[in-house]
């Protein structure tokens, strides 16, 4: 009787459906994260339409990504979400990836704590947190308006191909819940092996003539009065574009000093 009884609850076990992580795979950066399969890539013309309500432009802020938690019958950014973004460039020494740190602190005007961010943590408003090991920086921010209260976490990840900027949102209620999420699918960046992880159902490029609206009408999406934080966009816009002025001034200064040499 015991035999049978164990032998039952190993095939319940070992027919049990497995939750499957997805992969969104960008060919044009060179990277992949993995993500539970109760999320999904947000279509580009959803995004679109929802950074249009918020008053900000693609020319002001052009993401690899949206990642958002399935939702039902709601829009993507009543819940759980994450903005993929980067900067393509060469890999930053330690020099270099001070000198980000170094602004990051300033525009949070608290000092960088050094850290390990491979596992769930707390962490506190404007500290910023540096994993040298990870070559990581986390930054924890409020996001407010007269009817938001979200909570962001952002990540800055350095490498071979430049920097990769997560920025995750919660609204406040669901923020505990989603930050192991967000750690989880920061930590599973990888740039080795993208073909094998990419599938027929993996998002292969970003693709701006795939940027249709799907599942929502515009009515869905916040007015302009609505906008979770203009301060919010614009920090992070200010941080992008001083930092492509930054290493664009860099290359331009090897570069003469190759030529001089």
């Amino acid at each position: 009787m015991r035999q049978l009884f164990l032998t039952v609850l190993v095939m319940l076990v070992l027919g049990s459906p497995v939750m499957a992580d997805e992969a969104f795979v960008n060919w044009r950066a060179g990277y992949y994260v993995t993500h539970p399969d109760d999320w999904y890539h947000v279509p580009y013309r959803t995004v679109d339409i929802f950074l249009e309500s918020q008053e900000v432009s693609m020319s002001e802020f052009d993401f690899d990504a949206v990642l958002a938690k399935r939702l039902d019958k709601k829009p993507f950014f009543e819940g759980p979400y994450i903005f993929l973004t980067h900067i393509q460039m060469d890999k930053l020494n330690q020099a270099q990836i001070d000198s980000v740190l170094n602004l990051i602190e300033k525009v949070n005007d608290r000092k960088a704590v050094e850290s390990s961010l491979g596992t769930n943590r707390n962490f506190n408003l404007n500290q910023p947190i540096y994993d040298r090991s990870l070559e990581l920086i986390a930054v924890k921010s409020r996001v407010t308006s007269e009817i938001v209260d979200k909570v962001l976490l952002e990540f800055t990840k350095f490498y071979d191909g430049g920097i990769v900027y997560f920025l995750c949102y919660a609204p406040k209620e669901m923020y505990n819940d989603a930050q192991p999420v967000f750690i989880s699918i920061v930590n599973s960046f990888e740039t080795k092996d993208l073909d094998k992880v990419s599938t027929k159902d993996s998002v292969k490029v970003v693709d701006l003539s795939e940027r249709k609206l799907d599942g929502y009408n515009e009515s869905d999406f916040p007015g302009p009065k609505d906008k979770e934080s203009g301060g919010s966009w614009q920090r992070y816009v200010f941080i992008l574009l001083l930092l492509v002025i930054v290493f664009g001034l860099i290359k331009i200064f090897v570069f003469k000093k190759k030529k001089q040499g």
